[in-house]
């Protein structure tokens, strides 16, 4: 694998969307999407001939359309040389910035632009949905499983290797609600705090998830944007510049009952395996390029959806041992005061899922120039940002900062 990329390709500009059930008549996604990307553009001070290549998430649940893509780019008047979704559920958000990376540093294309969004919240039953996306449409959908009784078989599994109790998990809930209470977006702001013991004891959805183990859906849309350019031309002609020093992917299954089955390589060496995860392989890839450990992060967003796979994501990322990460949680690892600042907007638990979004990216470089609209982390230069999707499926995870560290 090259690790020669890190830190030779940068964020210019960053546009963003959001929008409401109280706003009024709803936005679709290309709405959103549209006005994220013409924001991103602008900060950047970038013009639409110069835009050489466009990425965008899956085609967005509430805009079904074939090539979405076309569509976004028919609605900037724009005309790129490379132009494709990123489909790898979740984790094409951040997927795209690593393929503009890569045609940005052969020099085919100057500037890039990265767009995901969604607005499932303002449109559609989002639970009622996202099952029929997750499940295997033979074996699994059929028989009515929902997405958490899909995360929920991972769940058990992992807490019958490791000895990861439920209060462990619900400790991830407790601290992503405590940043959440900060963010003045955050779905569950006006919730306010919980406790362990209010997770545990919350509504059973799926055997061993409660209620609060579970995100929650972002109640509306949100669109981002990212614009990226090659770091001499960042330099030399931008102000505000964040390296994306190091990146990965690794995908590894789309059904949960391909996760049977040892595939003879890593991450799935042997059968049964419902507990490694391609994030392990993605955050070793970042971690190379950027020339980087765990140890030098001074921040971390995770797109994971359960507390369970908070935990698991904790130790996939590296930031403590295989099945550790109850122990670490418990002694403070997370904490919202003196702890490993992790999911600084609430995360998806309490911030929202927000399909598809870039929108951690977005909340990581903010902390890194110190204007949060949460709370403030003190002094970050290094943030790590992980995207998930599908059933623990498909991972990224790109390392950004704002000095160069290779």
């Amino acid at each position: 694998m090259r690790t020669d990329i890190g830190s030779r390709v940068a964020i210019v500009g960053i546009g963003r969307a959001l929008a409401v059930k109280a706003d009024g008549p709803p936005q679709t996604p290309l709405q959103l999407g549209a006005k994220a990307a013409i924001e991103a553009m602008r900060k950047a001070g970038v013009k639409r001939s110069d835009v050489g290549a466009l990425f965008t998430g899956r085609t967005p649940q509430s805009y079904m359309v074939l090539q979405y893509n076309q569509s976004l780019m028919n609605e900037l008047k724009i005309g790129p040389t490379f132009n494709s979704e990123m489909t790898a559920h979740g984790a094409g958000a951040l997927g795209g910035l690593q393929v503009a990376a890569l045609a940005l540093d052969e020099g085919v294309i100057d500037y890039a632009l990265v767009v995901t969004n969604e607005a499932s919240g303002l449109w559609m039953d989002q639970v009622g949905s996202n099952a029929s996306w997750e499940g295997d449409l033979q074996f699994e959908a059929p028989y009515g499983s929902t997405t958490p009784s899909l995360y929920a078989q991972f769940a058990r599994r992992y807490m019958y290797e490791y000895g990861i109790t439920s209060e462990m998990c619900a400790r991830s809930a407790v601290e992503n609600r405590r940043w959440a209470l900060d963010h003045p977006h955050a779905a569950m702001r006006a919730k306010g705090p919980i406790t362990i013991d209010d997770v545990v004891n919350s509504r059973m959805i799926a055997s061993p998830l409660h209620l609060l183990d579970c995100a929650v859906w972002y109640p509306g849309g949100i669109a981002t944007a990212i614009v990226l350019t090659r770091a001499d031309v960042a330099r030399e002609k931008h102000d505000e510049v964040t390296y994306l020093s190091g990146f990965g992917q690794c995908s590894t299954h789309e059904w949960v009952g391909e996760r049977m089955g040892g595939w003879g390589y890593d991450p799935l060496n042997e059968a049964p395996d419902l507990i490694n995860t391609g994030a392990s392989v993605a955050a070793r890839q970042a971690y190379a390029m950027a020339g980087i450990s765990s140890s030098e992060i001074d921040l971390v967003q995770t797109s994971a959806p359960f507390s369970f796979a908070n935990l698991m994501m904790l130790e996939d990322l590296g930031f403590c041992d295989r099945g550790e990460a109850g122990a670490f949680v418990t002694s403070g690892g997370i904490d919202y005061d003196g702890g490993l600042p992790f999911n600084t907007s609430g995360g998806y638990l309490s911030f929202g899922q927000v399909a598809q979004g870039l929108y951690n990216l977005t909340e990581t470089i903010d902390q890194l120039y110190g204007r949060a609209e949460g709370r403030q982390v003190e002094g970050p230069k290094v943030g790590l940002v992980h995207g998930h999707g599908g059933v623990l499926a498909c991972h990224a995870v790109v390392i950004v900062s704002r000095e160069q560290l290779n």
